[in-house]
């Protein structure tokens, strides 16, 4: 995997996000398709792992707002 820190400065936030997304995306969806959970399907896993992202990020700003 390439280092994205070197790449970052130069781009601004939607430039960034698309370039983290390209360099996550296909272990992403390798790990999806590799997840067995008795009773979930892949679209089950992919919904469970948005749930937990969008968790951390309210997280990430809460801590950021606590901080200020």
């Amino acid at each position: 995997m390439s280092d994205i820190a070197s790449q970052i400065p130069e781009f601004g936030y939607d430039e960034r996000v698309m370039i983290c997304r390209k360099q996550i995306e296909k272990a992403v969806y390798q790990f999806i398709a590799n997840t067995k959970v008795d009773g979930c399907d892949p679209a089950e896993v992919a919904m469970a792992i948005a749930d937990i992202a969008d968790d951390y990020i309210l997280l990430l700003a809460q801590k950021r707002n606590l901080t200020h």
